[in-house]
C-alpha cells in the first residue's frame, strides 16, 4: 500500500492516511486505533471539458482532450473543517514504481500520436482504455472520499501561461502537484500547492473556503 501521508481531523478522532501507489486513502480510528475502511479513488476523465492534459513532449504545450483517464494517486493530504463537515485537500502527483516496471509508452497498447509517448499503468491499461498515473490537479473530497471539486487542468494551464510549464514532463505527469500547506488569512482558508515539475520553483494559491467553490488566486 506505501502508505505516503497523514492527516488528522480537527477533534483528534480520525486520521487520514494517502496509500499513493493504491490509489486510495485509508481511515484511522484514533479511539481505537483500528483502520475502518480503505477508500479508492477512482479515476479523472481527461476527455471532459475543464480537464485537458499536454500528452506529448514535443517542445510544443498543446492541450487537448484525449480519450484518456488518470489515477488520483494523493502524495500530500490535509484537512479542514466548514460548517462542522471534515474535507481532505491532496495533491494528485501519482507515481510510478522505482524500476519503471509497471510504465509503458501508450504506443505499445495501440496509441497513436499524440497520444504515442504518454506513459500509461501497464496494470490498468489495455488498448483504447489508458489510464495515466496522477490527476495533474489538487481534489477536495469529503471524509467518505466523495469528490467535492478538482481543481482541473488549472495548474498546467497556470504554468503554460507563466512559461514556467515542462514541456519534458508533459508525457508523465505534467507539473506533478506533490506538497501542499493550509492557511486561514482574513476568515478565508488557502491551500498552497508545491510544484514539483516546473521550469522555476513554483507553488499555486487556492481560496477553498469554500470547497465546491474554490477558486485560483
Amino acid at each position: 500500500f506505501e502508505p505516503e501521508y497523514i492527516a488528522v481531523n480537527e477533534d483528534s478522532t480520525k486520521a487520514f492516511v494517502t496509500l499513493q501507489e493504491a490509489n486510495a486513502i485509508g481511515i484511522l480510528d484514533l479511539t481505537t486505533h483500528t483502520f475502518t475502511k480503505v477508500i479508492g479513488l477512482g479515476a479523472k476523465d481527461f476527455s471532459l471539458p475543464g480537464n485537458q492534459i499536454d500528452p506529448l513532449n514535443d517542445g510544443v504545450v498543446s492541450f487537448i482532450s484525449p480519450n484518456v483517464k488518470g489515477l488520483y494517486m494523493p502524495d500530500s493530504i490535509a484537512t479542514y473543517e466548514r460548517r462542522g463537515k471534515t474535507y481532505l485537500v491532496m495533491a494528485n502527483e501519482g507515481d510510478f514504481r522505482e524500476d519503471d516496471g509497471d510504465r509503458s509508452a501508450a504506443s505499445t497498447l495501440g496509441a497513436v500520436a499524440p497520444l504515442n509517448n504518454l506513459r500509461v499503468l501497464n496494470t490498468d491499461s489495455s488498448p483504447g482504455n489508458l489510464f495515466a498515473a496522477g490527476a495533474r490537479s489538487f481534489s477536495i473530497r469529503d471524509e467518505d472520499g466523495n469528490l467535492v471539486y478538482d481543481s482541473g487542468d488549472i495548474l498546467d494551464k497556470k504554468a503554460a501561461e507563466l512559461l514556467i510549464y515542462d514541456d519534458v514532463r508533459s508525457r508523465d505527469k505534467g507539473v506533478e502537484p506533490e506538497g501542499l500547506a493550509l492557511l486561514d488569512i482574513a476568515d478565508r482558508t488557502y491551500a498552497f500547492i508545491g510544484l514539483e515539475r516546473t521550469l522555476k520553483g513554483a507553488v499555486a494559491v487556492f481560496d477553498i473556503t469554500e470547497p465546491a467553490r474554490s477558486t485560483f488566486v
